[in-house]
C-alpha cells in the first residue's frame, strides 16, 4: 500500500475540527415531485451533452462506452412527453438503437461487450427500464418504433424467464428486481406466466431476510455460506437502491401486501443506517467497492422505496426528502458525481452515476403514488438514536452519543477471487464518525481500491491510501494494517456516560479503545512498533487543527474514491510502551 510521506507526533495528540461544511439539511416541508423532476432534467440535460453520434454516451472517468447506457433510454422519454421537446425523443430512440450492440445473442443485453464470459445478469435492469419507458410513455413512438422495442422486450424477459433461478445465482440483486420485472412484463405483454413468476420470486425473496435485524442478505456468493463469524453476505447499497424498491414496486404493482408488510419492516431496518443528512453508511458491506456516500453506484437508489411508501411510515417521507437534497448537490454541470468532493477535488464523474438513477427517479416520478409534497418531521432513526445497538448478522453496531454517530465494524464475510481478496471495514475500525454540526469526520474505505468490478470502478488517478482510521506495522518488509483483520473480537458497553468499545486484534496483535461521549470522540491503542493513522474528512478549504506541543504542520489532502471524501491523514508514532491517543472535538 503506497502512503504519503508521514509527520511523526507525540502519543497524546488532539485533533479539533471547525469549519468542515455540513451537507445541511432540506427544508421541513418541500415540494418534493417538482424538485425531483427538476433534478431529473438537469439529468437529461447532461446525458445529451454527453451522446455520442452512435448513441451511447461518452463517460468523463472511464475511457470506456457503458453497456447499459440504453437505460437512459427511459428518463430520455419521460422527458419528451413532458416538455413535448423532439430532442429528447431523438436521444432515447438514438440510445436504445444503439444497445443492439450490446445484444447477447440470446434475448439478452451484455454489460460489457469486452468480459469473457458475457456479463448478461444486468439485462434485468434493461427489461425494466424499457418496459417501463413502454408503459407510461409508448404512445409518444410511432408504430413501428413501438412494436420493435416491444419485440426486444419479449425477447429480454424471456431470457431472464430462462435464465434465472434461485440456485445461487450471483448476486441476489439481480432475482429479488426480477419480481418487479417479471410483474411489469406480465401485464404489458399480457403474459401471466411472468406474472406468476414475479410473485413466485418475491415470495422467495422474503425468505432472505435476516433474524432479528431484518436486514436482506445475498450479496456474494455462495449465499448460504457463513464467515467464521457467523456473518451473513450483505451489502447495504445494493439492498436500498435496487432490491428492496423493486419488491416496493412489485407489491405496489400487484396489490400484495404479504410483500409489501415484511419490506417496509426490512426498510425501516435499512434506514438505520441512513446518516441524518440523507447519506448512507456501507462501509461494512460486501460490495462496498461500489459505494459513494449516496449510495450505489450502478443501482437506481433508495428514492423510489422510501418515497412510494412515504404514507405509510413518516420517517420515509424524511428519509426520501433527506436523500434527494444530497443528490442534488452532488451533481454538478448535469452529471451526478461519485461523492460529495469530487468536485472540490476535480475528478471526473462516471456517466453511469447519472443513468442508472435517472432511470429510478424516473420511474418515481411516473408511478401513480408518486408522493408531489413530503413533510420531512419525522426524525430518521439515526437522528434520534441514543446508546449503542448491535447487528450480529454484520458483527457491527451503531452508537449515538450527543451530536456524534458511529459505526464500529468487525464483519468478516469478504469477497474473495483468485490472487484478489477485499476488505471492507473490519477489524474493529470505525466505518464512519458523523456530528450533527460539522458532518462526516472518519470514514471507512476499502482497505485496497482493487478492480473487483473494473468497469463499474473508475481508475483511480492518484496513489491509493485508504480513509479508514488504523494500525499499521513494519512486519519483515511488510506492512500489516488493523483493517485486514478480520479475526479482531469487539465488545461494546456504556461505561460511566460514554461509548466504550474495545478491539482486540489477532493480526498485529494489539489493542484498540473508542470512547465516545457528548463532547469528544477518544480513539486509543496498545500495539508496540505500531502506528496510528487517522484521515480526517475535509476538503482544502475545511479547517483542522492538530495539537500537541505547540507544534503546527502541514495540511494536505488525499482522496478515495469509496465513498468519495478527501481527508487530511495524520499520522501518530507511538511512545515507548506501544500506546498511541487521539481525541476528536469540535470547535466553536
Amino acid at each position: 500500500m503506497n502512503t504519503i510521506s508521514r509527520r511523526q507526533f507525540l502519543a497524546a495528540s488532539a485533533v479539533g475540527l471547525w469549519s468542515l461544511r455540513s451537507l445541511g439539511e432540506p427544508p421541513a416541508a418541500m415540494n418534493f415531485g417538482a424538485d425531483a423532476a427538476s433534478l431529473l432534467a438537469e439529468w437529461c440535460d447532461g446525458l445529451v451533452k454527453l451522446q455520442l453520434p452512435e448513441g451511447a454516451f461518452r463517460c468523463p472517468a472511464c475511457g470506456i462506452i457503458h453497456g447499459r447506457c440504453a437505460e437512459a433510454g427511459y428518463p430520455l422519454l419521460r422527458m419528451a412527453s413532458e416538455t413535448f421537446d423532439t430532442h429528447y425523443l431523438d436521444a432515447a430512440i438514438k440510445v436504445r438503437r444503439w444497445s443492439s450492440q450490446m445484444d447477447g445473442g440470446d434475448g439478452s443485453w451484455q454489460a460489457d461487450s469486452s468480459a469473457t464470459p458475457a456479463v448478461k445478469s444486468d439485462t434485468v435492469f434493461g427489461v425494466i427500464a424499457l418496459a417501463e419507458a413502454l408503459s407510461y410513455h409508448g404512445k409518444l413512438l410511432v408504430p413501428v418504433t413501438r412494436s420493435a422495442w416491444a419485440d426486444r422486450l419479449r425477447k429480454a424477459i424471456e431470457f431472464v424467464f430462462r435464465d434465472f433461478h434461485w440456485k445461487n445465482y450471483a448476486n441476489i440483486n439481480y432475482l429479488v428486481t426480477a419480481s418487479y420485472a417479471f410483474a411489469l412484463c406480465g401485464r404489458l405483454l399480457q403474459e401471466p406466466r411472468y406474472t406468476e413468476r414475479g410473485r413466485e420470486f418475491a415470495r422467495k425473496s422474503l425468505e432472505f431476510l435476516t433474524k432479528p435485524s431484518r436486514l436482506l442478505h445475498g450479496e456474494g456468493t455462495p449465499w448460504e455460506q457463513r464467515s467464521p463469524k457467523g456473518c451473513f453476505p450483505i451489502d447495504l447499497g445494493y439492498n436500498v437502491g435496487q432490491s428492496l424498491p423493486a419488491l416496493v414496486q412489485y407489491g405496489l404493482l400487484t396489490g400484495d401486501e404479504e410483500v409489501l408488510g415484511p419490506v417496509t419492516e426490512s426498510l425501516k431496518a435499512h434506514l438505520e443506517f441512513m446518516l441524518p443528512d440523507g447519506g448512507w453508511d456501507n462501509s461494512w458491506g460486501t460490495r462496498s467497492y461500489n459505494w459513494t456516500y449516496w449510495g450505489s453506484r450502478t443501482a437506481g437508489g433508495c428514492l423510489p422505496a422510501y418515497a412510494l411508501l412515504a404514507a405509510r411510515e413518516p420517517m420515509f417521507a424524511t428519509a426520501a426528502a433527506r436523500h434527494l437534497a444530497l443528490l442534488r448537490k452532488c451533481t454538478k454541470d448535469g452529471l451526478l458525481h461519485g461523492g460529495p468532493h469530487y468536485v472540490a477535488h476535480q475528478v471526473p464523474p462516471c456517466v453511469q452515476h447519472t443513468f442508472c438513477h435517472a432511470r429510478g427517479l424516473a420511474s418515481l416520478l411516473d408511478h401513480p403514488q408518486c408522493p408531489q409534497n413530503l413533510g420531512a418531521t419525522a426524525p430518521l432513526p439515526r437522528a434520534a438514536a441514543k446508546g449503542i445497538r448491535a447487528f450480529p448478522e454484520i458483527n457491527a453496531w451503531l452508537a449515538a452519543a450527543g451530536p456524534w454517530r458511529a459505526t464500529v465494524s468487525g464483519y468478516d464475510w469478504f469477497n474473495t477471487k483468485p490472487n484478489m481478496a477485499l476488505r471492507q471495514a473490519t477489524g474493529g475500525a470505525i466505518g464512519f464518525l458523523w456530528h450533527d454540526r460539522i458532518g462526516p469526520v472518519l470514514c471507512a474505505s476499502l482497505a485496497a481500491y482493487l478492480p473487483w468490478e473494473p468497469t463499474n470502478m473508475q481508475p483511480m488517478k492518484e496513489p491509493d491510501f485508504p480513509l479508514t482510521v488504523r494500525l499499521e506495522r513494519a512486519v519483515q518488509a511488510r506492512r500489516n494494517a488493523s483493517i485486514e483483520d478480520g479475526e479482531a473480537e469487539i465488545t461494546a458497553a456504556e461505561e460511566g456516560g460514554a461509548l466504550v468499545f474495545r478491539v482486540k486484534m489477532k493480526l498485529l496483535p494489539g489493542e484498540m479503545t473508542y470512547r465516545i461521549t457528548p463532547e469528544n470522540v477518544t480513539i486509543e491503542s496498545k500495539c508496540p512498533g505500531a502506528w496510528m493513522i487517522v484521515p480526517v474528512i475535509a476538503t482544502a478549504t475545511d479547517k483542522i487543527r492538530f495539537e500537541t506541543k505547540n507544534q503546527s504542520f502541514e495540511e494536505r489532502r488525499i482522496f478515495n474514491p469509496v465513498p468519495g471524501f478527501e481527508a487530511d491523514p495524520w499520522i501518530v508514532m507511538p511512545d515507548a510502551e506501544g500506546r498511541c491517543s487521539v481525541t476528536i472535538s469540535p470547535r466553536n
